[in-house]
């Protein structure tokens, strides 16, 4: 039951992030949230980009918005962890536009799946240049799940650097993963699987 409800909030709470649109991100981390999902539930709404003929347009627009809301390169260091140092600044820079890539391609065609969820904010808390805002979304049969955004302030701005749903990291999974692959195998390993992943996820979209 609780495998089942990470995998509904993944798709239900990544997703209504995902729909977000140019808007300053010099405010507060929970004001932040909530304009961003506010303004992607008009974007759902928006009948020129409804209909499966719509779709890839749909998606590289709000792709193209998403940029500006999350930390890539903080979520990339943080799923690399230990084996990032030992990478030098033009695998950093890969290994960043790669993940990133996979990010697209894993979550970007939750964005089809939106059908009448709320959003609630609960609380933020705040200590110096971190920030967790605690949300829940909501289903249409009422099943709650919670979903927590870690972010950073980086010069004045917050960014999102991980999601917890029902108490699980986005990001520790994928370090998880990363991390297992690396204790068998040389870095360029896990880059030519990197790359055929997103390759295989572009071919199906």
């Amino acid at each position: 039951m609780k495998c089942r409800k990470m995998m509904l909030g993944m798709s239900v709470g990544i997703s209504v992030l995902l729909f977000t649109s140019s808007f300053s991100l010099a405010m507060e981390p929970g004001k932040l949230l909530m304009e961003t999902v506010d303004k992607g539930l008009t974007v759902l709404k928006e009948p020129s980009l409804s209909g499966t003929e719509k779709t890839q347009e749909r998606r590289q627009a709000l792709w193209k918005e998403i940029s500006i809301v999350f930390n890539f390169e903080e979520m990339s260091k943080r799923a690399l962890g230990q084996h990032w140092k030992k990478r030098s600044p033009e695998e950093k820079k890969e290994f960043v536009e790669l993940f990133t890539n996979i990010l697209k391609d894993a979550y970007i065609g939750k964005t089809d799946t939106y059908n009448g969820e709320k959003v609630v904010l609960l609380r933020e808390k705040q200590d110096s240049n971190y920030a967790v805002v605690q949300t829940r979304f909501i289903t249409k049969n009422g099943t709650e799940i919670a979903v927590d955004y870690s972010m950073l302030n980086n010069s004045g701005e917050w960014k999102i650097y991980d999601v917890i749903i029902e108490g699980v990291s986005m990001i520790n999974n994928y370090r998880s993963q990363f991390n297992n692959i690396l204790l068998k195998s040389p870095y360029e390993n896990l880059v030519k699987r990197m790359k055929e992943k997103t390759t295989e996820e572009t071919a199906t979209q």
